[in-house]
């Protein structure tokens, strides 16, 4: 499946089509503008630890359609599944911040946005966006008890919320306590808000 995504995401109708027979099969999620486009699905090859894969799909400044994947060897890791990304404009250009979701077992889950962007016919990775206590970072996130948001109505939970006519972004202030040692979501709020430059975290 990877193989034939990377070979056939060069042709361009792909980027836009919405394949819906594949819509119970893996996530498509898609940018606003419509230039970048991740797959992931399940490899089921795990038991309560779900092992996904993904490829991007995405235009490059010539209009020509590219592919890209990680590479993976035998011991890869659990991966993630994408089902958001969200988009700032910065002076350097676009940026996009896919937001991902890692299931390491039936109660331990995590979301995390990493930031990449478009130039010229390569995606870039390493976008360094986020201004944290450590200093810039191209990521943030965090892991959480699946069973402290088990009773919230959508799927996949998406617990990074995106304001764009703000630049504002906030995720739930996650807190270890007896009853959730993985952590437990509460109903608090924190906030990320572009300066732009990079987005820093309210007071």
């Amino acid at each position: 499946l990877r193989a034939e995504l990377l070979r056939f995401g060069k042709v361009p109708a792909t980027l836009s089509y919405e394949f819906p027979r594949l819509k119970d099969k893996m996530f498509i999620t898609t940018s606003l503008d419509g230039r970048l486009r991740i797959y992931s699905w399940d490899m089921e090859t795990g038991g309560s630890m779900h092992d996904f894969d993904a490829v991007y799909q995405y235009r490059g400044k010539s209009g020509y359609v590219r592919t890209w994947a990680e590479h993976r060897n035998g011991d890869f890791g659990a991966g993630v599944f994408y089902h958001d990304i969200f988009e700032v404009d910065t002076a350097s250009g676009r940026v996009y911040l896919p937001v991902s979701t890692f299931i390491g077992s039936t109660s331990l889950n995590g979301q995390r946005i990493a930031a990449v962007k478009i130039r010229g016919e390569s995606l870039i990775k390493n976008v360094k966006i986020f201004r944290t206590f450590e200093g810039p970072t191209n990521s943030i996130g965090f892991e959480y008890d699946f069973f402290s948001v088990v009773d919230r109505p959508e799927r996949p939970v998406k617990l990074f919320e995106y304001d764009r006519l703000k630049k504002a972004l906030r995720f739930p202030v996650v807190i270890e306590d007896k009853e959730s040692p993985q952590g437990r979501v509460t109903d608090k709020f924190i906030t990320y808000r572009f300066n732009g430059t990079y987005f820093v975290k309210e007071k």
